[in-house]
């Protein structure tokens, strides 16, 4: 999942750090933003409308009596209160305030994680809001709660795109989106959709949401393929079908073959990554060459170092830095990333992890010497496979 985390208090408490951490760990992605911040980000920073959000998740842990460091009176917080305030803030938010994949951030599930004991509003007020209001419990208790909630959302919103003409397909655990999801009419409109929001430009099927069953056969078909040398194009079509799994290893938003740069004409990467919740904190991008899991990635001889393959991959993605800060190119990078980014960080993924501990050594030294992220095909798989494990341990949480 991907998570907009806030808090009401000014700092993170322990409970929060915590909840985060575990979180992270089971490669949920989680980006915070101040509370006072959230509804100008949602109302006014472009940012919000390139984001790709599964929830809004508060947390309402302040003391109900703050006591000031500055030995001033104390004071009431009313952290529930406050936390669902934002929430019919957000709830009231216009219908055309929406993701990069067209869903309405009025309509995304808020979550306000309260401490148990907190008697400040009435039962019948707790009834009549429309956010979930879970207590602070243990983090792996906490995401299952949340995930429960999201999964429910995420059938409301496939049911809602069917009802739009959007083409759906249940396979193997995954629920799958057609490749026209772009409305020829942008004045079509649901109560989770907005049609001209959408930026989305996928020619394949494309996963939107998967079950355990899902997690599970994408493991198996990830490992099938990296075990049986996949070329370069059998990857890129795989990740572009389940965009999740490069969206978890690398921590944002995948886009495939964009931007396409005018100089040199027809140039373009193999994937960017774009933050999920946009640029608000910095117009950064990360910019990735996929090479085949059968490369290799070591020389022989007795300076090991990269292979060629990888030299050659790293200086193909230094290209397409370069071609970033090319105006020639804003055009068509504004197009492909709404914004043009300031920064830009580089990857490689190829081959396969080191087979033992004299080559992994080898690898580490050079890769400390080396300005761009080599990743091996393994480092993707565990990063899935991992999460088996955390979706069992959940179990015990229920």
């Amino acid at each position: 999942m991907n998570i907009l985390f806030t808090t009401t208090n000014d700092f993170l408490s322990f409970e929060s750090q915590e909840h985060l951490s575990t979180w992270r760990k089971a490669c949920h992605i989680v980006e915070r933003l101040p509370f006072e911040r959230i509804t100008s980000y949602l109302l006014f920073d472009p940012a919000s409308s390139l984001a790709l959000v599964d929830a809004i998740v508060c947390a309402a842990d302040d003391d109900l009596i703050m006591v000031p460091l500055d030995g001033s009176e104390p004071t009431l917080s009313f952290p529930l209160t406050r936390a669902l305030m934002l929430a019919e803030d957000v709830r009231s938010l216009p219908e055309s305030c929406a993701m990069r994949d067209g869903r309405k951030w009025r309509s995304i599930p808020f979550v306000i994680l309260s401490r148990p004991g907190s008697y400040e509003l009435r039962p019948d007020t707790r009834e009549n809001t429309h956010a979930h209001i879970l207590m602070h419990h243990h983090p792996i208790l906490s995401i299952r709660q949340i995930q429960g909630i999201v999964e429910e959302y995420q059938d409301r919103v496939l049911e809602d795109y069917r009802n739009v003409g959007i083409m759906i397909r249940f396979k193997n655990g995954r629920a799958q989106v057609a490749p026209a999801m772009r409305r020829r009419d942008p004045g079509i409109e649901s109560e989770y959709y907005y049609a001209a929001g959408d930026r989305r430009t996928n020619t394949t099927w494309v996963t939107v949401k998967r079950d355990n069953e899902g997690l599970r056969h994408d493991v198996e078909l990830f490992q099938h393929l990296i075990d049986a040398g996949a070329n370069e194009t059998q990857m890129h079509r795989f990740f572009e079908e389940h965009p999740a799994i490069l969206m978890e290893a690398r921590m944002g938003i995948p886009i495939s073959h964009r931007p396409n740069f005018a100089k040199p004409k027809d140039w373009k990467p193999d994937f960017a990554f774009s933050p999920i919740l946009g640029p608000h904190n910095g117009n950064t991008v990360e910019l990735m060459e996929l090479k085949g899991p059968g490369e290799r990635t070591l020389s022989g001889g007795d300076h090991r170092g990269f292979s060629a393959k990888v030299k050659a991959a790293v200086d193909q993605v230094r290209d397409y830095a370069r071609c970033l800060r090319d105006p020639i190119n804003f055009r068509v990078i504004e197009e492909a990333f709404g914004y043009i980014p300031k920064e830009s960080n580089l990857a490689v993924l190829i081959g396969r992890v080191p087979a033992n501990d004299a080559e992994r050594e080898v690898f580490e030294r050079r890769q400390s010497e080396l300005n761009v992220k080599i990743i091996t095909y393994d480092e993707i798989l565990q990063t899935q496979a991992s999460q088996i494990k955390h979706v069992n341990l959940s179990y015990f949480f229920r």
